[in-house]
């Protein structure tokens, strides 16, 4: 495994962990997480983000989610993004059974802010999709809104 330097590295590299984890468990994604460990947490994040967004159409859907959820976990990498521009990303894709991304969320921004951006997405034309995900977002959470 080389030390990924972009986003599309580190979502290449969660690609090929899935892709034989039948073979070796999660042993390849805890050592993805030990190389990037140091690696800027935007650059993390953006690669992560972009195996919930789910734009490849891979069948390992889960298994993709649930490994970028396991570097969140892992690693609890910051970002200066807003919270609207990270659920208008994933909110269509992501899988409502990685709890690891609501969790992620919370840690890193709290409930109040998760609370008015989740106010302010309702209130904006979303998919059926969307509105059930962000449904699924607040019981993850256990927001009362």
């Amino acid at each position: 495994m080389h030390k990924p330097k972009t986003p599309e590295d580190i979502e290449n590299e969660i690609y090929i962990s899935v892709d034989i984890l039948h073979q070796i468990g999660n042993l390849r994604v805890r050592q993805l997480i030990k190389v990037i460990s140091d690696t800027n947490d935007e650059i993390i994040i953006e690669g992560i983000l972009k195996v919930f967004e789910g734009k490849n159409n891979r069948t390992t859907i889960y298994e993709d989610q649930k490994n970028a959820g396991l570097i969140l976990k892992t690693l609890n990498p910051k970002t200066k993004m807003s919270t609207e521009s990270i659920l208008h990303r994933v909110l269509e894709n992501w899988n409502k059974s990685v709890e690891e991304l609501p969790f992620w969320l919370r840690e890193n921004y709290g409930n109040e802010t998760l609370k008015r951006t989740i106010i302010a997405i309702e209130n904006q034309k979303l998919s059926t999709i969307e509105e059930d995900k962000l449904q699924t977002l607040k019981w993850w959470l256990g927001l009362k809104i």
